[in-house]
């Protein structure tokens, strides 16, 4: 939350991300996540024992009798700075949320759960919640299970693994509708399971990324982020300068002439308006890391470079690929099910007959 992107006065967006790893089981996909994000688990893990060490003391410290509090150092409720979430529920989210205004991470090695509750549709469903976070609008909650709690700026990211057959059920024309799926970013490479090699890196490699890693997250934390008076996030804006204007102008016009045009299918049409979300979202990221970690771009965090918003088209591209593939894989699938269900009394030539009637 402490760097945002204007793309023209009133259309801001946030750096909020939900990416999935797609893969069969064995592939690698969760010890492939674990070594990207393993500096920040570190972190996160200290800051959790922190918080379990400083609440000791508090809870001695308010034991005490009034004469003894005079005769001790006063200690003050600690407050969580855990800021990734395993498996956790939306009212302990958005608690830990209100103690971490800059943002919390949801890390699961398998998205299979949070997939399947989102298909849990109804008013004031999980559903709902996710949604609205993804667009950055200020979050409510109200149950009778937990206190109030109030998020103003939500900035939560999701991270994790799925396998395609879990994917497979989730693509139905309820989904489509709510825009949820369109929100996901997918990565499917094509992997066949490894035998074993002997290729490893090398531990100054390692530990140069964990450190670097740390860094950029501790700049942010302790330079960057900026707070209001009432303790919430004050984001800093950054802008598309002219020359970096005409390269967004160009793919945003792009992908509308697509949304525009016949040959297109309705499937994938339906991802586009939220990869014109993505794609600054990207520019903002990729600008932030260039002029954190590359000297040679001398890239200004806050003027959004020409580079940045050309990798942010690539990456862009890339996951519209992997939502084609993944999309055409599982409509066809489903409509295969359901054809052979409606005609299971059927021949199977007359079977065939109707599959192909229904998509040559």
């Amino acid at each position: 939350n402490s760097i945002q992107i204007e793309v023209k006065k009133g259309w801001t967006e946030t750096a909020t991300i939900w990416l999935a790893v797609v893969g069969k089981a064995g592939l690698g996909k969760t010890p492939s996540i674990h070594n990207i994000i393993k500096p920040l688990l570190s972190a996160n893990n200290r800051e959790i024992k922190n918080y379990i060490k400083q609440s000791e003391k508090f809870e001695y410290y308010e034991k005490l009798s009034a004469k003894e509090k005079k005769e001790h150092e006063e200690i003050h409720k600690p407050t969580k700075t855990q800021f990734i979430a395993n498996d956790i529920t939306i009212e302990a989210l958005v608690e830990l949320h209100q103690e971490n205004k800059n943002s919390v991470g949801v890390f699961k090695d398998e998205l299979a759960g949070w997939f399947k509750d989102m298909n849990k549709y109804r008013e004031g469903s999980d559903l709902e919640f996710w949604l609205s976070t993804w667009s950055g609008k200020a979050i409510s909650l109200n149950r009778k299970t937990s206190r109030s709690s109030f998020v103003d700026k939500p900035l939560v990211s999701v991270l994790g693994g799925i396998q395609p057959s879990i994917l497979n059920s989730f693509y139905t024309d309820d989904n489509k509708d709510n825009g949820f799926i369109d929100r996901m970013l997918l990565s499917y490479p094509d992997l066949d399971i490894e035998k074993w090699n002997d290729k490893e890196m090398n531990y100054d490699t390692i530990q140069w990324y964990n450190d670097t890693i740390i860094a950029f997250y501790e700049t942010i934390k302790h330079k960057v982020v900026q707070y209001d008076d009432d303790g919430d996030v004050n984001p800093k804006i950054a802008i598309i300068p002219s020359d970096s204007k005409k390269e967004w102008v160009r793919v945003f016009n792009e992908y509308t002439d697509i949304q525009n045009s016949d040959e297109e299918n309705e499937y994938m049409k339906s991802m586009l308006p939220k990869q014109k979300s993505y794609l600054p979202r990207f520019a903002l990221l990729i600008n932030t890391l260039n002029s954190f970690f590359d000297d040679t771009y001398k890239t200004n965090a806050l003027e959004i470079s020409k580079e940045s918003i050309l990798s942010a088209e690539k990456l862009s591209k890339y996951f519209i690929a992997m939502a084609k593939k993944i999309k055409v894989n599982s409509i066809e699938t489903n409509e295969i099910k359901s054809t052979i269900s409606a005609n299971k009394n059927k021949s199977t030539k007359e079977q065939f007959y109707e599959l192909y009637k229904k998509n040559p």
